[in-house]
Parts: structure tokens; C-alpha cells; sequence
């Protein structure tokens, strides 16, 4: 594919999903880096940061569990999370169950700032059950796509028919390039697409400016004929 002009590239955003709740990152001995998980039942749930609800409907009103402690004050490395313990939830949040999962498998927690207004948390022992990455999207199944702009929850452009097909060609025409170094701005623009099929999760991907960010971790240089939905 040739590429013209400037290019939009995607790689993937591995945000938390690859590791274990357990296994903090401490920067010298005070500082505890935590990732961003919930445990309940005895098990271990990652943020899903590729990840939205469809509809918030399929959230059930079923409480499964509540946060009873945020770690980010912890300050202990040997500290050992316990039920109810969690980084990015606070204190009193409330666990329910998704309509269509086992709560060992997939549980959710309110959040006003996330597109469908609940943040998505895998169990960690869940296998491939609920993979995010670009290469596990089921483009044929994708019914129409939706780009938002940084910290909003309701789309700018929605993409169905011609355009979706249009757009998603153009993602998969992209040419995938190993050791890329951005030469983007150090405050880029920040977008967010997501793409919508008929299961109740979608897969959502950031754009930072210029460069669209996929799993796993590979820049994908993509035509800049891409900007004319990204910059409606």
C-alpha cells in the first residue's frame, strides 16, 4: 500500500490487561504502581481498556460485589490483596453482573467517564474468553463503528454502510512496521474508536493525532485518506 503525506498508524494500547493484580511494580521502597484490577471471590479482575459495553441495559441491576478498600495508598510492597480490595475503583463501588457472562467471568462497575458509562473487568483465569485485541474483532460481524473525542462518551461521527466498509479497509490495508518511533507532538490530539458488533462488548482502540493505537504491540501505517472521518 502506498502511504501519502502524513500517516495514521495504529498499534494496540496494553493498558493493565497483561498483568496480574498481584504483581505490583514498586518504584524504590515507598511507591507502589498498581494496575488497574478489583478482587472478588477469591479471584483477580483486570480492567478491560479495550473494551466497552454495547448498551448499558445488558448491565443487570444484580450487585455482586462491593469495594470495600482502594490500594493506592498502600505503600507496602509485600501487602497481599484481599476481596474487595481495588486501585482504580473506590471505595463503596458496586460490582454487577453482565447480561449474558458468569460474574467469575466478567463483572462491571459504574463509571460516568467510560463510553456506555461502565468499566469492564475481566477475570484474570478467564483464558482467551474475552480477548481485546484488533486481530480478535470479527470485522464481518462489525455493524457500524463510532469515533469520540478525549473524555467524551457520545460519538462525534458514526460510521454504518459504504463509510464503515470504506473505513474498515482502510485498517486492514494498513502496513504493519516493527521498531516504529512516533515523531508526534507531546500533547496530541486524543480520539477513541470503537467498533460495534451484536455481542454486548465492543472493542474500543485510542487515536492519539495522527496515530491510531492496536494490540499487540506494532505500529500499523495506515493511508491518510482515514482523516476524513478523524477530523469531521
Amino acid at each position: 500500500m502506498k502511504i501519502r503525506g502524513m500517516m495514521l498508524l495504529a498499534v494496540c494500547l496494553l493498558l493493565g490487561g497483561c498483568s496480574h493484580a498481584n504483581s505490583n511494580l514498586t518504584r524504590g521502597n515507598a511507591i507502589i504502581d498498581w494496575v488497574d484490577f478489583v478482587k472478588l471471590d477469591g479471584r483477580s479482575y483486570s480492567g478491560l481498556h479495550q473494551s466497552v459495553i454495547r448498551n448499558p441495559k445488558d448491565i443487570t441491576n444484580q450487585v455482586v460485589g462491593k469495594v470495600k478498600f482502594n490500594v493506592q495508598g498502600v505503600s507496602n510492597p509485600s501487602y497481599h490483596t484481599k476481596d474487595g480490595d481495588a486501585s482504580f475503583l473506590q471505595e463503596g463501588s458496586k460490582l454487577y453482573r453482565v447480561q449474558g457472562y458468569e460474574p467469575d467471568v466478567l463483572i462491571a462497575a459504574k463509571d460516568d467517564t467510560t463510553i456506555g458509562g461502565y468499566r469492564l473487568y475481566r477475570n484474570e483465569e478467564s483464558g482467551d474468553l474475552l480477548r481485546d485485541w484488533y486481530e480478535d474483532v470479527p470485522l464481518d460481524k462489525v455493524g457500524h463503528a463510532a469515533l469520540y473525542r478525549d473524555q467524551e462518551t457520545s460519538p462525534y461521527v458514526t460510521l454504518r454502510d459504504e463509510e464503515l466498509k470504506s473505513f474498515i479497509q482502510l485498517l486492514e490495508e494498513g502496513e504493519d512496521v516493527q521498531d516504529y518511533r512516533s515523531s508526534q507532538p507531546a500533547d496530541p490530539l486524543i480520539y477513541r474508536m470503537v467498533l460495534y458488533t451484536d455481542s454486548p462488548i465492543a472493542y474500543s482502540f485510542v487515536i492519539y493525532g495522527d496515530h491510531v493505537y492496536f494490540a499487540p504491540a506494532k505500529v500499523r501505517l495506515v493511508d491518510d485518506a482515514m482523516r476524513q472521518w478523524l477530523y469531521r
